[in-house]
């Protein structure tokens, strides 16, 4: 029965950790924070929290024993802590966007390294031959999922009063994150390959030369996605005269589409190599803004074609970029390559974020945005 019998688990528990994750640092993590009086500067701090954390994914390497058992409790004191988090209405005033600040960042500090133990732990359970189609399918049903939350999340903050709203979709998402480790406790762990100490580890991935160049490329990609990425929605609304309502269904659009392009990704990943993907998908990515530049309230289809678009290149993209790693990885030696990736994703994300507001003060182009598409 394993690995089918995990594997299909790992897809039910996703989708409840998703729901907790788009919700604990999407936007309605940015609308509570709104609610409860954040600036500017916080918004900023909130924003580049995700990307902070990755940096302390290498402590993952120093976790000895199981990677189910470690990724079990630091999931658990993550998801718990951010309780508090919820909670800070009910404090003073004064300390209500300290209060969230501080316990959001814990909790995404406390849950950096289960990525590497994560995906340490899949590698060894999904089949070679089946990880792209099997990682293809889980990310595209996750994006779907996490699309639909979030216009759930909407609907409930938007019917309530603030910050009421915000606070009862949270609880609601560590609920169903806390009910998800029920799901990952449940699911195989083959035994790991025997490998070096840490440290030698972690030197050993750093002296692959090829390697180095591929995390030199993730840091420059996300460092690029972050100068941008950001103000996607705000232009869209803008300067392409679309609704909330209407991004929402710009998002349905996107999350649907990657249901059939992310199956796609991965069997064409399993048969030519997640290298070929990552090239493929990344060029769909990199001529992307072109249509998000071209539309207008006036001419708003190149809006909605970006949608598919979007799907195409994030569908092949997230599947890619980790199975890479895995695939170029020896078994011994993995969870010192993934620490690597992630601490790559993360310094290219804070880069980005810091790059952004630099470049937002130089004036190119009809409105603001465009400086920072282009």
């Amino acid at each position: 029965m394993e690995p089918d019998r995990s594997l299909r688990l790992a897809i039910w528990e996703g989708a409840l950790s998703v729901l907790f994750l788009s919700w604990s640092t999407g936007v309605i993590l940015t609308g509570y924070a709104l609610a409860l009086g954040a600036s500017p500067q916080a918004l900023a701090l909130l924003g580049g929290l995700p990307f902070l954390a990755q940096l302390l994914a290498p402590l993952a390497l120093f976790l000895g024993g199981s990677r189910k058992s470690w990724s079990l409790r630091l999931n658990l004191l993550s998801r718990s802590l951010f309780l508090p988090a919820i909670l800070a209405p009910f404090l003073p005033e004064a300390y209500w966007v300290p209060s969230l600040l501080v316990f959001a960042g814990i909790s995404q500090l406390l849950a950096a390294p289960v990525g590497v133990l994560w995906l340490s732990w899949m590698a060894d359970l999904v089949p070679e031959e089946k990880r792209g189609r099997y990682f293809g399918l889980r990310n595209a049903l996750l994006g779907l999922v996490a699309t639909l939350g979030n216009l759930l999340g909407g609907a409930v903050a938007d019917h309530l009063p603030p910050p009421t709203g915000y606070q009862a979709v949270l609880l609601l998402g560590v609920a169903l994150g806390l009910l998800a480790l029920l799901l990952l406790r449940l699911q195989a762990e083959p035994p790991p390959p025997a490998g070096p100490a840490p440290l030698p580890t972690l030197l050993s991935a750093w002296k692959d030369r090829s390697y180095r160049r591929y995390l030199s490329l993730v840091l420059g990609w996300y460092l690029a996605v972050m100068v941008g990425g950001p103000y996607v929605v705000p232009y869209f609304l803008e300067v392409g005269g679309l609704s909330m309502t209407q991004v929402g269904l710009w998002t349905v659009l996107s999350a649907v589409s990657g249901l059939f392009f992310g199956p796609m990704w991965g069997r064409l990943a399993d048969r030519e190599g997640h290298g070929k993907v990552l090239f493929r998908a990344g060029l769909v990515a990199a001529l992307m803004p072109l249509l998000w530049l071209s539309g207008s309230q006036a001419f708003p289809w190149p809006i909605w074609l970006a949608a598919v678009a979007d799907a195409l290149a994030w569908s092949g993209l997230n599947t890619a970029l980790v199975n890479v790693v895995l695939a170029r990885s020896p078994a011994n030696l993995r969870s010192g390559y993934l620490a690597l990736f992630w601490l790559a994703l993360g310094l290219g994300g804070l880069l980005g974020s810091l790059l952004a507001g630099q470049v937002a003060r130089i004036p190119l182009g009809p409105s603001p945005y465009h400086t920072l598409l282009c």
